[in-house]
């Protein structure tokens, strides 16, 4: 790595006019992206976005980011209210965390799915022909069990290592 950066820079930083951001700055930009802010607004303005009437409104996760920003940001607002005055939250409050709560639960679900590509479409009999594959070679194999597999490979390598 130093010969490469001696041979592309060898006069070192001089020819390098950039540096690492710190972690002023880094902090700084993560708050304007993760809270309301002109900035974030730039970035979402041509965002596609589904209307409340779309059939993928449910689906469509960044809709669902976007909409579910003011109310986490709320409730975490709220949530920081209460630490610092050391009390419970009222019945209002208690329900937009709630809300925050489930919003969460729902966003951070990535690549979850119950069926995915033709398994979602066919019926509740489909089987994905991988599992048939390996279903049909278990069934004609001598060996049933992958523990079976290992002890009798394990047995031949000890051979072998011994003859060998």
């Amino acid at each position: 790595k130093s010969v490469m950066m001696l041979g592309s820079f060898p006069l070192g930083s001089l020819t390098r006019p950039y540096s690492s951001p710190n972690d002023n700055l880094t902090k700084e930009v993560a708050r304007m992206l993760s809270t309301p802010s002109q900035l974030r607004d730039m970035f979402q303005e041509h965002v596609y976005t589904t209307d409340e009437n779309d059939d993928n409104h449910d689906m469509h996760q960044v809709t669902q980011l976007i909409k579910a920003l003011p109310v986490c940001v709320e409730a975490d607002r709220i949530a920081s209210l209460l630490r610092r005055e050391k009390r419970s939250p009222t019945p209002d409050e208690q329900e937009v965390i709630t809300h925050a709560d489930a919003l969460r639960d729902v966003l951070i679900q990535v690549n979850v799915f119950d069926k995915i590509g033709k398994e979602a479409y066919a019926g509740d009999d489909y089987e994905r022909p991988a599992l048939v594959g390996t279903r049909e070679r278990l069934q004609n194999a001598d060996i049933k069990r992958f523990d079976d597999f290992i002890s009798a490979n394990g047995s031949e390598r000890e051979s072998n290592v011994a003859g060998g």
